[in-house]
């Protein structure tokens, strides 16, 4: 597995949740409740995520992210609220952040950590977003798909890296997998957590990405999918 947490508090609990299921020898997974994917379609299949959060963290995911931008992936705020109030599980809130006004609507809506986005989002933003956040308590997930996107990150002293395995700017349409992890990984400090993101069909992607050095996953679409949740989390989430 990936080095042991180093970096927890008691007001960060995305990562905290990371480090307590690698303490009870499980895969950390995150699960990704994500409408729409462009690739893949729509992913909901007319379940309500309030209903997939409560599956999920019955299955053993460790947190949950929900993508609430709505032109391309279908979500809401208010689907994030939806699922803050139906799980105990902590919950990262994905979308392209410009203004810190919107990291503290995140806040409100009860999420424990955001997104920022390296390849669409300036250094000046980056910053501002990342500050508004320690203000609120919250946690930043500072995403990544490139050498030179890391350099731009650590610049923010993170505490949590994702790894997009796929290109975000490109909708995530491109042909990337976890290679990409097992490429950037050893550049990434070990005090940092770092999280593989997108691309992980299987459990042999799981393995590697972890092999490789990552703390935990972000699982979406192969989760959804399934058709039986619960086996394919238990599956995912064990050595």
């Amino acid at each position: 597995m990936g080095p042991a947490y180093r970096r927890v508090t008691g007001n960060r609990p995305f990562s905290r949740a990371i480090w307590e299921a690698q303490k009870r020898a499980r895969i950390p997974v995150i699960v990704d409740i994500k409408p729409i994917s462009p690739r893949d379609g729509n992913l909901l299949k007319q379940r309500k995520p309030a209903d997939l959060a409560r599956l999920v963290e019955q299955a053993g995911a460790c947190a949950l992210s929900v993508v609430t931008e709505s032109r391309h992936f279908g979500g809401s705020i208010d689907v994030l609220r939806e699922v803050t109030q139906s799980c105990s599980l902590p919950v990262l809130q994905k979308d392209f952040f410009t203004k810190p006004e919107q990291i503290t609507e995140s806040h409100e809506a009860g999420a424990g950590a955001f997104l920022i986005i390296m390849a669409t989002t300036s250094d000046e933003i980056a910053l501002n977003l990342y500050q508004q956040g320690r203000q609120l308590g919250m946690e930043a997930v500072v995403e990544i798909h490139t050498a030179e996107e890391l350099q731009r990150a650590l610049r923010l002293d993170p505490t949590i890296i994702g790894i997009n395995n796929r290109d975000i700017r490109r909708l995530e349409m491109d042909a990337g997998d976890v290679r990409v992890t097992e490429a950037l990984i050893p550049a990434v400090p070990e005090h940092i957590v770092t999280v593989s993101e997108s691309s992980l069909q299987s459990r042999d992607d799981v393995q590697r990405a972890i092999r490789a050095g990552a703390d935990a996953v972000l699982v979406g679409t192969a989760v959804l999918k399934a058709d039986d949740l619960h086996s394919c989390l238990v599956d995912l989430t064990t050595f």
